[in-house]
C-alpha cells in the first residue's frame, strides 16, 4: 500500500536533483579550486583555448633564490571580461612548482594534495591573490613555475566569454650551473692534452733522428 507514495517521493526528489544540475551546471567549479590534472589542458570548460588578452603574472619571484628562504608572491590576472556588479566571481588559478613548497597566507586560497596552491570559495571573487613559496635546501636547482588563471565575468555560465592563460617562470639557485657550463673547461682540456701529445711525437721523433 506503501508503494505509490514512495514511488512519487523518489520520482520527485529526481526531477529536483535534475533541475538543479541544469540550473546549477559549474556551482562545484566556482568554490572548489582546480588542481594540476584538472588544469593541465587549460580551463577549456570556459573557452576553448588560451586568450592572449588575460595577463597571468607572478611577482615576487626571485631570479636567485637562497636555500630554504620563504618569498611572498602574488598571483593576478589582468584584462579579461569586464567586472560587473552583477558578477558573482571573477576568476581563479592554479600554481604548480617543481621545488619546495607553496603555501597560502590568507583564506583565500588553498594547498592541493598535489602540493600546488589554487583559489578556494572565499577567494573566488577577485584577480589577485598573495601566496609563498619556501625555496628547496638544494640551492643548486632551476625551479620552474607554471601558473594558469581563469578571468570570468560572472554570469554563472561556462562560455567563450570567459578568458584563460597559462605563463611559466622560474628560480635558480644561488649555486646553479648550467649543464653546459663545464663543456669550455673539458674542451680546453682534450685541446691541452692533444698538443700535448703532438709536442712529444716530435720530441720523440727529433730524438731518433
Amino acid at each position: 500500500m506503501d508503494e505509490v507514495p514512495l514511488r512519487g517521493t523518489v520520482l520527485a526528489w529526481v526531477l529536483i536533483i535534475a533541475v538543479a544540475v541544469i540550473t546549477f551546471p559549474d556551482a562545484s567549479s566556482y568554490s572548489g579550486g582546480i588542481s594540476v590534472d584538472d588544469s593541465k589542458s587549460g580551463c577549456i570548460c570556459h573557452s576553448s583555448s588560451p586568450a592572449s588578452d588575460l595577463m597571468v603574472t607572478l611577482s615576487g619571484l626571485p631570479a636567485t633564490y637562497d636555500a630554504g628562504v620563504r618569498y611572498n608572491l602574488t598571483v593576478a590576472l589582468s584584462g579579461g571580461p569586464e567586472v560587473t556588479s552583477n558578477s558573482t566571481n571573477q576568476g581563479g588559478f592554479n600554481l604548480e612548482a617543481s621545488a619546495g613548497d607553496l603555501s597560502s597566507v590568507d583564506s583565500n586560497t588553498q594547498e592541493m594534495e598535489d602540493s600546488s596552491l589554487t583559489h578556494n570559495s572565499e577567494g573566488n571573487d577577485q584577480r589577485s591573490w598573495n601566496v609563498s613559496w619556501t625555496a628547496p635546501s638544494d640551492d643548486s636547482l632551476s625551479v620552474s613555475f607554471l601558473l594558469r588563471g581563469n578571468a570570468v565575468n560572472g554570469d554563472g555560465e561556462q562560455s567563450e566569454e570567459d578568458y584563460w592563460n597559462e605563463a611559466e617562470y622560474s628560480s635558480k639557485g644561488s649555486n646553479y650551473k648550467e649543464a653546459n657550463s663545464a663543456t669550455p673547461s673539458v674542451t680546453i682540456s682534450l685541446a691541452v692534452v692533444a698538443i700535448a701529445a703532438v709536442a712529444a711525437a716530435r720530441h720523440s721523433g727529433r730524438q731518433r733522428k
